[in-house]
């Protein structure tokens, strides 16, 4: 790569200057073809107030970057048919959807209600319930990981079938203080798979002990054991409650909005240059008349 860039600006420089210094003599650093490579470009790419020796580095690398693209680019209108060469209709459209998707962007980020109250949510919910069939499964508990060894597993098992607040409270001050590991999802449904990957065990495997509806699952090996709490479970296929689903609904409604603002923006840009005659749309017996 180095070669490259030596090669390229050596007629630029004199026998007793370093690349440094012809950077910052003249406006021309390289030349391919028609292709230039000025001064000014470099400096964009080179931070101010680094040193020499980094000004180097930082503009070799630029200029090998620069030299082989411009020599690929040379290579492919040599070795393309004048057919591929022809992309003016290729940049045209891409300039289209690039103008056109910024000023869409616009146009909905200064008008997009992003607030859904639950009311709206729970509409969606209710008129949709099949959309939010569980593939897995989900559920609401604790899990902790206790060493066999552990003098307090014994207490961890009872407290762990009891719903009792004053037992849940001693659960979770005992897992802080002596679990291996302790994760609460009391609160926020969880999918199974999830679950699953934190106790280390397959999907299938974790479905199938929840699907004997026992209050705590109990896994264990040679050296720890995995207590699951299950407070609430939903099985795979069945309707996952309203919480799990509520940021997604969101998602959609606000989705939803986006699209009708801009299927109204599309639609009154229409019928404006209708009405304004911007649009000439010639028929057939027009046409036939000429």
């Amino acid at each position: 790569m180095r070669r490259i860039a030596c090669i390229i600006i050596a007629a630029l420089l004199v026998c007793s200057c370093t690349l440094y210094d012809s950077i910052t003599k003249g406006d021309k650093v390289a030349q391919i073809g028609r292709a230039v490579l000025y001064k000014t470009d470099l400096e964009k790419v080179i931070p101010k107030g680094i040193g020499a020796a980094d000004s180097t580095a930082l503009a070799k690398q630029f200029i090998d970057s620069w030299a082989i693209k411009q020599l690929m680019l040379q290579k492919a209108e040599e070795q393309l048919p004048k057919s591929e060469r022809d992309v003016a209709q290729l940049l045209e459209d891409y300039r289209t959807q690039l103008l056109v998707f910024r000023y869409e962007n616009k146009y909905v980020e200064e008008r997009l209600d992003t607030i859904v109250p639950n009311s709206e949510r729970e509409e969606y919910y209710n008129l949709h319930p099949d959309s939010f069939r569980g593939k897995n499964g989900v559920l609401r508990g604790r899990y902790v990981k206790m060493q066999n060894s552990s003098p307090n597993l014994q207490i961890m098992r009872k407290l762990a079938k009891s719903r009792e607040i004053d037992d849940i409270d001693a659960l979770e001050q005992l897992a802080y203080n002596s679990a291996y590991k302790y994760s609460n999802f009391n609160e926020n449904w969880v999918d199974l798979n999830i679950v699953a990957k934190e106790l280390g065990i397959p999907l299938d495997e974790l479905q199938k002990k929840m699907s004997e509806k026992v209050p705590v699952v109990e896994m264990a090996d040679t050296v720890y054991t995995n207590l699951l709490q299950v407070l609430e479970y939903v099985e795979p296929g069945e309707v996952t409650p309203f919480e799990y689903n509520s940021e997604k609904i969101k998602e959609i409604i606000i989705s939803r909005r986006k699209q009708e603002l801009l299927s109204n923006l599309q639609r009154d840009i229409l019928i404006d240059a209708l009405n304004n005659n911007k649009i000439k749309i010639s028929d057939e017996d027009e046409k036939d008349s000429r």
